[in-house]
């Protein structure tokens, strides 16, 4: 409403000051259609450059996520691969589903470089029993209806400010690797593989009897022996 407002604010500046014959009704009418017209265009003008009546809103959201290697290593894996020079931002692989197939997430989309600027995911280990990932979503929203009655140009509303990605590990059963250390975790599987099919009955009847998360525990410190 204020770009119209703003045009028939210039309709009235400029008819007050060539229109009207009296120099009185002339100066009160042009000057005050002119503050009116300067204080609009600077409303406006703060609106796109600081984003005048408008407010930040952040959600978070949790959800569980599920190991890159699936059921084949008792310890839950994710995958992180830096996103070139930048610290502490990563393409991240999981499974969304318990018996689902693990792919990259947070890759960013290199043709909106405004948005992708915007958005970071890392990861970090906690006390938690389950892996999860927090998105923290941060955008502009209307302070008021009369703010958006008045400002809106085009749709400004949940505009993106910044959004970040946290994926949390057990850092007890779970591990982060790297792409190259996930390669030498695979050939370190197939061994694990190997011995557990010849491994004696008391050996393979002591695995079974750990908790699960006894036996992720157990694969944790193999993966880090294997890849020191």
């Amino acid at each position: 409403m204020i770009i119209y407002a703003i045009f028939s604010l210039i309709v009235a500046v400029t008819l007050a000051w060539t229109l009207i014959k009296q120099k009185v009704v002339r100066a009160v009418l042009g000057l005050a259609t002119t503050v009116a017209l300067i204080g609009a265009t600077t409303i406006l003008t703060l609106n796109f450059t600081t984003h005048y009546g408008m407010h930040q809103v952040t959600t978070v959201t949790t959800q569980r996520i599920y190991s890159a290697t699936g059921k084949r290593s008792a310890a839950g894996v994710v995958i992180a691969k830096p996103l070139g020079t930048q610290s502490d931002n990563y393409v991240l692989v999981y499974s969304d589903h318990a018996a689902g197939k693990a792919t990259p997430h947070f890759v960013p989309n290199r043709q909106s470089v405004t948005t992708m600027v915007k958005k970071r995911a890392t990861y970090q280990a906690s006390a938690a029993t389950q892996a999860t990932v927090q998105t923290t979503t941060v955008r502009w929203q209307w302070r008021n209806a009369t703010a958006k009655r008045w400002l809106n140009v085009g749709d400004q509303a949940g505009e993106l400010v910044r959004q970040k990605r946290l994926v949390k590990v057990p850092r007890k059963t779970w591990v982060v690797l790297s792409p190259d250390q996930m390669k030498t975790l695979k050939k370190a599987l197939q061994t694990e593989a190997k011995a557990t099919t010849t491994a004696s009955a008391a050996q393979q009847a002591a695995i079974q009897s750990m908790s699960q998360e006894q036996r992720a525990k157990l694969a944790v410190k193999q993966i880090k022996q294997v890849l020191k």
